[in-house]
């Protein structure tokens, strides 16, 4: 058994193949930690089994397949899960809810007490002006819990570095720096902070705070895996674009208040200018 506590992960599915890629991806990523895996598939309120075989055992042959075709094809992507990945310290749930995404992954957060999330992005080509599915959109903003986005393309490779974009407006929370620290404990990770900004780096008294009490916890928990990069005179989702290409970021890691910052990164941007994002992981972290 690993040393570090147990995590439990929540993996939405719609077993597509970038379902699938999510959950290989988060599985080697946390290769070294113990954790439940548990595989989440949302069907329509339309498909709810309905017990009619009991009520009126005449019909149970003719019953409606899709329900069970569901179900089964939840238990199959569980078996192939199992056999693939589970370990000692690694173990997978399936769970079926119906209804809205938002409201059963609210449910399983609660119930499960869930640490992250961690779902595929929806096939690019199906989305020619939104980089990130209307899902994991949702998920970002209206779940108050971290969420890995995992492209489509992206294969897992040891993380040798991560970007952490940041404005310094925020105040870092405890919390924001503990799932800090463990992305950076999970991965071995060196850690890039950017600040991207119009000119020169002036910034406020509050900015500077907040800066310098970022860097204090840096230096005492990973005194030499961080640095700081400046870059100026760039729109800011080109000089993230360009930093991640030029230094072979392996993720990305954003604070979910930061929307603004959010939304111009991911929200607002053309397939063509994102080509990097199609195999970069990005984890949004709540406070």
């Amino acid at each position: 058994m690993s040393n570090h506590t147990l995590k439990n992960i929540l993996i939405p599915v719609d077993f597509s193949e970038n379902s699938w890629n999510a959950l290989s991806y988060t599985v080697a990523l946390y290769k070294k930690q113990a954790c439940n895996f548990y595989i989440l598939h949302v069907a329509d309120i339309k498909d709810q089994p309905v017990d009619a075989a009991r009520l009126f055992p005449i019909l149970a042959d003719q019953r409606d397949r899709t329900t069970f075709d569901k179900k089964e094809i939840l238990d199959n992507f569980l078996i192939k899960a199992c056999r693939h990945f589970e370990t000692e310290d690694h173990h997978f749930y399936a769970q079926m809810e119906y209804g809205g995404l938002i409201d059963a992954v609210r449910k399983q957060l609660s119930e499960k007490h869930i640490d992250l999330i961690a779902m595929g992005t929806t096939g690019i080509d199906n989305l020619k002006k939104k980089i990130i599915g209307s899902n994991t959109g949702a998920m970002i903003t209206r779940v108050r819990c971290n969420t890995l986005v995992v492209p489509e393309n992206a294969k897992f490779k040891p993380l040798q570095r991560i970007t952490f974009p940041t404005d310094f407006n925020i105040f870092y929370t405890p919390k924001v720096l503990r799932s800090l620290s463990e992305i950076l404990d999970v991965s071995s990770a060196h850690l890039n902070v950017v600040h991207v900004s119009g000119s020169q780096l002036d910034l406020t008294d509050g900015q500077k705070t907040n800066k310098n009490y970022l860097f204090d916890y840096l230096g005492e928990v990973f005194p030499k895996k961080h640095d700081f990069n400046h870059i100026q005179d760039k729109k800011i989702v080109n000089a993230i674009q360009d930093f991640v290409l030029e230094n072979k970021i392996g993720m990305i890691t954003m604070i979910a208040r930061n929307l603004n910052f959010l939304q111009q990164l991911f929200f607002d941007s053309k397939v063509e200018t994102m080509s990097f994002h199609t195999t970069v992981p990005m984890l949004v972290i709540h406070e």
